[in-house]
């Protein structure tokens, strides 16, 4: 559990989903690996422009009403991929068909494992505890 939390924060991660993505004359050529604590942080902020849905309205008002999410799902799958063009990945995985958003959306969420989080957590509660004044 610790190799595998230090390899992840020196950016050695293990197995990745790569893919291919054309975007008029370019290729990109992409993967996601398990998460930074960087890349959760930016995606976070990414997601929290993300509204609430009015569960009582119909399908097609609620996408017509929040399209915008989809500029937040899709810099957030741009910054997981871990690339310099953020923006330009961005920008192609928006002309992808939702069936294709939805899928890379899911690896997204594959590769983000709580367990190195927790870890760290635990670990540094724990340290903290030993470094409080001793009671008299």
């Amino acid at each position: 559990m610790e190799k595998q939390a230090a390899n992840i924060l020196l950016g050695r991660s293990g197995e990745a989903d790569r893919f291919d993505l054309k975007w008029g004359f370019i290729t990109f050529h992409l993967q996601i690996k398990p998460l930074t604590a960087r890349q959760v942080i930016d995606i976070s902020g990414e997601l929290s422009s993300i509204g609430d849905y009015d569960s009582d309205m119909e399908m097609f008002p609620v996408l017509m009403q929040n399209s915008n999410d989809l500029t937040a799902i899709s810099m957030a799958i741009a910054i997981a991929t871990g690339t310099k063009h953020k923006r330009a990945v961005a920008k192609a995985i928006r002309n992808l068909p939702l069936e294709d958003i939805k899928r890379l959306f899911q690896i997204v969420y594959k590769q983000t494992d709580p367990t190195p989080f927790f870890f760290i957590t635990v670990l540094a509660k724990g340290r903290m505890n030993l470094m409080e004044k001793r009671k008299e």
